[in-house]
């Protein structure tokens, strides 16, 4: 393998650094633009450091192992090749382009989330980590308790014999039936008893042994849809944070490997004044590429990107919209497409890995699919993304490839620092205020790099956004705290000054008024504060001298600026939005990002999706659910901590009011004794012929019939459920439900117990009801079935979501008002007893004519209606019974009769 003769990247001019470490003064050699701590980065990765070298030495050292590792495996054909190879590969670390990056240990593959043995393997993981939990909390309290014990006889006075004696020491005694409820042995309790003058350590606060790191594989749609697996794995995940759910089984294989070597490449160093440098991008990648399959060995190894989000940003472009994803996602796509040339290349060499050969046609139909994707992509660099895979694709199907999965996102805080701060991960960007540091070693806010290219780019007025992200730098003309108010207040010019020199220096207002800079001496003379109060940490200025926290919030932003330029009223709209996608990406933007980069990336990058530390498992089902519907490829729930101040609101027990002094009764001669005998509840069994009714309804299209049996006085005693068209198992589960629910009411238990239980449970079926009067929606059978009971049988309307004004307090109802006479204020005409009567339960003992009446019901005045003096018809039950001379005549009916009737005592 040649490497071609090409600058990496040109090596900045190198100074003499000073550098304090924590034992010992070092001098080395680092780029004059670099900034202490990226110097010092630099050094803690090298270890050993050499004095004067380039960066103490280390990234010599790592670039002549690599080259002399390619030489003795014959990757380079002579020892020229190999020093090309090295020099290139340091120009890339001297210049800040890429560097080396920690690897990631191995996770223990679980199996599928819907199999059986990753339920029973979480159960066990969770049962273990729970045991631990409490068996540290017991622990703490017995200790404590113990130490109770062993407190007690050192306090005591006395002969040593009786304070160790609980039936002597009385503080001893308390100790020990504490220590007792707690848990605690009778022989521990001795022995905390025997030691007490002997030296006891203290529990260790330290955390239990470190959980394993769990992965398991998932479908997707059944993650998306919340389905009882995907519960169970959000439940882990919300109690431990220990699970990375992989949303396929080949990235959860990739990812149970973990990662052991790894390398990071900052994109926006590549930016030039014109335009991308895609060429020499291309390059880096896989020089870098080929690096990592030469020292991996049998390891798995990681390329990943930085600075991608500086790359959108300097172009203007927002991480929300299209433009952004597809322009990330580009980039991803060119890293992949340079560094699988190169694993092609080294398995040309050195072999090609066994798990390419195992899927060999598969991960050539992958990189095919990718170089589709990549030239439909939104992007000028669509068109050489794809170029780029379609060279990996060919070099695969000759050679075959060293590393199958070589690209993908992480995160790695070390490596950014060593970067000049360009994050490594999917869409990393620095802030747009950052700090840089003078050749005087002053850190000062300024615009990034990225920021400022924008800015410039889109003719931006400079000068106004510099004032409102990085304020004035003092507080004259301020509209708050100026110096004119200030020396109205009793500050001098020199307090003045001093307070504007230190600004910049204590990043905030009230740090640049504390004693320390203004001077306690000005303090306790000029303004009359007190030395007490001088003395304290957290003595404010600038409130003593009575000014508001809003005047001071005002100043501070007038003098140090709002820090950010989302909110920049200088620039316009889509520069505003690509800054506020930077500074307070929204979560749901960010999985879209994610799930774009990964869509070409060989490894994915677990998305940690944070679970507020109040949050139910619930909660955690909908947030993982809603990162599988964004796309992403692996995802790891992390619960927040509880706040360390953190109580429940429990309420206050109420205070057992005072006894009354006992009174001396009376003696009795006579002793009364009072014998209580409990029988065991007997089933009150229903009569062999049994009222009740039939409801037919149906429940999301299912249908279902309710069949009761009441009592004598109308108590609902049983009830039969039967289900349409659905399978043997489910009727059969139903209807020995029903038998259940049967037992109970006939043992004693209120419907009422049944009723609360059971209504608004969810399960499918459930939806819209039909046929049903006063029920017209229900989350479940169950909840339809006893919303329709507690209607019927308990009067609870309540239950009811249908029109509720039809029905009175006895469940008749006075039907639909007629159109003629709805404004009849005393109801409609009598109903037919026949509705709610069984002919049949009767045995036809009930007339066909008899009705039920309102009695009693206040008529509208002028109302002409046949009967409405007069008595029931025994032959058609109406009220028209009316007396003519000696005879009584129905108007109704016609039916006579000269026997009096009731009529006669009038």
């Amino acid at each position: 393998m040649r490497t071609p003769v090409k600058a990496a990247g040109i090596v900045p001019a190198m100074e003499w650094r000073d550098l304090e470490r924590a034992d010992e003064m070092v001098v080395v050699s680092a780029p004059s633009s670099w900034s202490d701590a990226r110097v010092e980065a630099w050094l803690d990765w090298a270890g050993e450091i050499e004095p004067k070298a380039p960066l103490g030495g280390g990234p010599a050292r790592y670039a002549d192992r690599i080259a002399q590792i390619g030489l003795a495996r014959g990757l380079f054909g002579d020892k020229t090749d190999a020093a090309a190879f090295r020099e290139a590969l340091l120009a890339t670390m001297l210049s800040g382009v890429a560097t080396p990056a920690n690897g990631q240990s191995n996770l223990e593959l679980l199996p599928d989330i819907a199999e059986i043995e990753f339920q029973s393997a979480v159960k066990t993981t969770l049962a273990q980590r729970r045991g631990r939990v409490l068996a540290a909390q017991a622990a703490a309290r017995l200790d404590a308790a113990l130490a109770q014990v062993a407190d007690a006889v050192r306090r005591c006075s006395g002969d040593p014999r009786a304070c160790g004696d609980v039936r002597k020491n009385p503080a001893l005694a308390r100790a020990a039936r504490k220590a007792r409820e707690l848990g605690a042995d009778d022989r521990v309790i001795l022995d905390a008893i025997a030691t007490a003058d002997a030296f006891r350590p203290p529990l260790t606060d330290e955390a239990p042994a470190r959980e394993l790191a769990l992965i398991a594989s998932a479908s997707r749609q059944a993650v998306a849809a919340g389905d009882e697996a995907a519960a169970l794995a959000a439940q882990v995940g919300w109690e431990t944070g220990a699970l990375t759910l992989a949303l396929s089984p080949t990235d959860a294989e990739a990812l149970s490997r973990g990662v052991g070597v790894a390398a990071a490449i900052d994109a926006s160093a590549f930016l030039d004044d014109d335009a991308f440098d895609i060429e020499r991008f291309t390059y880096v990648c896989h020089l870098w590429g080929t690096a990592l399959e030469l020292e991996r060995g049998e390891r798995p190894a990681r390329l990943g990107l930085a600075g991608v989000g500086d790359c959108l940003l300097s172009q203007g472009w927002a991480q929300t919209s299209v433009e952004g994803r597809d322009g990330a996602a580009a980039l991803w796509a060119l890293a992949v497409g340079a560094a699988l040339s190169a694993s092609a290349e080294a398995a040309a060499v050195l072999g090609q890995d066994e798990a390419f050969a195992q899927d060999k046609q598969g991960v050539l139909k992958t990189l095919a699919e990718r170089r589709v994707r990549a030239a439909a992509l939104r992007s000028d660099l669509a068109t050489e993304a794809a170029a780029s895979l379609a060279t990996a694709h060919a070099l695969a199907r000759k050679h075959g490839l060293r590393s199958a999965a070589l690209v993908g996102p992480f995160e790695d805080a070390e490596a950014t620092l060593r970067l000049g701060g360009a994050p490594v991960g999917p869409a990393g960007a620095m802030s747009p205020v950052s700090v840089s540091q003078t050749a005087d070693g002053w850190l000062l806010p300024a615009f990034s790099p990225a920021a400022f290219e924008a800015l410039s780019t889109e003719g931006v007025d400079l000068d106004a956004a510099r004032r409102h992200a990085l304020g004035h730098g003092s507080l004259l003309d301020s509209p708050a705290i100026d110096h004119l108010m200030l020396q109205a207040r009793g500050f001098t010019a020199h307090e003045i000054e001093k307070a504007d020199n230190a600004l910049r220096e204590h990043h905030g207002l009230r740090a640049a008024f504390a004693p320390a800079v203004v001077g306690a001496g000005f303090l306790r003379d000029v303004l009359g504060a007190s030395a007490e109060d001088v003395a304290r940490r957290d003595f404010d200025t600038l409130a003593f001298a009575d000014f508001s926290p809003t005047e001071i919030a005002a100043a501070e932003r007038h003098a140090l600026g709002a820090g950010t330029l989302g909110d920049c009223d200088a620039l316009n709209p889509e520069l505003r939005e690509a800054f506020r996608s930077v500074e307070a990406p929204a979560f749901g933007d960010r999985l879209a990002m994610i799930a774009a980069v990964e869509a070409f990336a060989c490894l994915p990058a677990p998305v940690t999706i944070p679970i507020a530390f109040d949050a139910r498992p619930a909660d955690a089902v909908r947030a993982q659910a809603a990162a599988a519907r964004a796309g992403v490829r692996a995802l790891r729930l992390m619960r927040a901590d509880a706040p360390s101040d953190f109580k429940l609101d429990l309420p206050e027990e109420a205070a057992e009011p005072a006894r009354a002094a006992p009174v001396s009764a009376p003696l009795v001669t006579e002793r009364v004794v009072e014998k209580i005998v409990e029988r065991d509840r007997s089933r009150r069994r229903l009569p062999d012929r049994r009222k009740g009714y039939i409801q037919k309804a149906s429940v999301g299209g299912h249908k279902v019939y309710l069949h009761t049996g009441e009592y004598e006085d109308g108590e609902l005693g049983e009830l039969f459920i039967d289900m349409h068209k659905e399978g043997a198992a489910f009727r059969s589960l139903m209807n020995n439900f029903a038998i259940a629910v049967s037992l109970g009411l006939q043992h004693g238990v209120p419907l009422d117990e049944f009723v609360d239980a059971f209504v608004f449970t969810k399960f499918e079926p459930a939806g819209p009801v039909t046929g049903n009067d006063s029920i017209k929606s229900a989350t479940s059978i169950l909840d339809y079935i006893f919303r329709e009971l507690g209607v019927s049988y308990l009067g609870r309307d309540d239950l009811a979501n249908g029109d509720s004004g039809q029905f009175n307090a006895d469940g008749l109802g006075w039907g639909k008002p007629r159109a003629d006479d709805e404004a009849d204020e005393a109801g409609p005409d009598p109903v037919l007893a026949s509705k709610f009567i069984s002919k049949g339960f009767s045995r036809g003992a009930a007339p066909d004519n008899l009705v039920f009446a309102s009695f009693g019901r206040r008529r509208v005045e002028g109302a002409d209606r046949p009967g409405v003096e007069g008595e029931m018809c025994p032959a058609c039950g109406d009220l028209s019974l009316v007396r003519r001379g000696g005879m009584t005549v129905c108007d109704t009916c016609g039916a006579q009769s000269d026997r009096p009737g009731p009529l006669a005592s009038s």
